[in-house]
């Protein structure tokens, strides 16, 4: 059920793109590959490795177990092995969760497959078992936990978003017929009304006084309650975003708040790198180490996989304030200040403001007043001339 559940939640576009975005913080960074020690062994099972990498992971493989891990908090995948080749090789295949169960007596997950059920054993070579908050009750950190009831509210808000637009964009039309009308006149009317369609006319007879007129009036829904949707919809939105992400930049800070930008990103940076930990050790302890007994005889040369995490600063963000602070100095020295140690100045910049300002050395500054390295060629200049003279 929670399997058939999950392939629902999918197709929605908020939890599609939420997700999206979680794997491309990971999987668009550049991988690292690092041998196991510095033996001659070791440096040709990572050739070996980074040479079959492209095989072990095709078809998109890593990116499905790490977005159907976030929400079960667990996934299974087998491990096909293809010996056709200069190294003998593994395949992911993701192994859908609908197919699986947790066995209590035995604590393994279990395959349920054609030949019957198999106990899932991590790290054997035959089986991957991605559970980034452990095997044992993992399932417990899955978002799904915590999507589905947005999720589903925001598909009721859709349905009755769009019943109450049909309601006020199609207006019904009011018809009224004197008590005492003749019958056949009354019928011929009542087919004008419910024939009108796309007709803008229609013959409405009048009596001698009022009480035997016929009338048409147009009925509209007036209500302000659609605004009611919108603002459910919004908030649907906020609680998957920070279930999937943890964090929710985009919807929750407006203007211009650099602490509110850094702390959400920060937040975010620390998903990114608990998302390369846990498959940084899944890819070392339960692919990499086979490979490497398989083909070398020793699974301790292993190397290890991981993606570089190294948090990607806002540029802008650190021009502007790199500019900021070159508009201080200057304030500062035209006031009269003059900073004589350029060590304690890059150190305050780098704790005070978090810039890392290159090799300088501190001058008499270039003001064009004649000062600094061009105002001592214009005096010699002007020295040279007036000797001549």
């Amino acid at each position: 059920g929670s399997g058939q559940l999950v392939d629902s939640i999918i197709a929605d576009p908020r939890v599609r793109a939420t997700l999206d975005s979680r794997m491309s913080g990971l999987f668009s960074r550049e991988m690292r590959f690092t041998p196991a020690n510095d033996s001659r062994e070791a440096k040709e099972c990572l050739d070996a490795w980074i040479e079959s990498w492209p095989y072990i992971t095709s078809g998109g493989a890593l990116k499905q177990v790490g977005a159907y891990s976030n929400l079960f908090g667990f996934w299974p995948s087998q491990l096909v092995w293809n010996d056709q080749g200069k190294w003998t090789k593994p395949r992911i295949i993701p192994w859908h969760a609908r197919y699986t169960f947790y066995q209590w007596d035995i604590r393994k997950y279990v395959a349920i497959s054609q030949d019957g059920s198999l106990p899932i054993f991590p790290g054997d070579g035959k089986w991957v078992l991605h559970a980034p908050r452990g095997d044992y009750r993992g399932w417990m950190w899955g978002s799904i936990r915590a999507v589905a009831e947005p999720w589903l509210l925001r598909h009721f808000a859709f349905r009755d978003m769009a019943r109450f637009s049909e309601v006020h964009g199609i207006p019904f039309r009011k018809g009224k017929v004197p008590a005492a009308a003749d019958e056949e006149q009354r019928q011929r009317f009542e087919n004008q009304l419910a024939n009108l369609g796309t007709e803008t006319t229609m013959i409405l007879p009048q009596g001698v006084d009022d009480s035997m007129s016929y009338d048409v009036e147009l009925v509209e829904a007036m209500s302000q309650g659609w605004q009611i949707f919108p603002g459910l919809v919004d908030r649907c939105d906020m609680d998957i975003v920070l279930a999937i992400l943890m964090q929710n930049l985009t919807t929750e800070v407006t203007g211009g708040s650099f602490a509110a930008t850094s702390a959400h990103m920060d937040i975010r940076q620390q998903g990114i790198e608990d998302d390369n930990e846990a498959f940084k050790q899944t890819i070392h302890d339960q692919i990499a180490r086979p490979f490497a007994a398989f083909n070398f005889g020793d699974a301790d040369l292993a190397p290890i996989t991981s993606w570089d995490v190294t948090p990607q600063e806002d540029k802008t963000q650190a021009a502007s304030r790199f500019y900021s602070f070159g508009q201080s100095l200057q304030i500062l020295r035209q006031g009269g200040i003059k900073f004589t140690d350029e060590e304690k100045l890059r150190t305050f910049a780098r704790e005070s403001f978090g810039l890392k300002l290159p090799d300088f050395e501190i001058t008499e500054p270039d003001n064009g007043s004649g000062s600094g390295a061009a105002g001592a060629q214009d005096e010699a200049a002007s020295k040279t001339l007036k000797g001549s003279k």
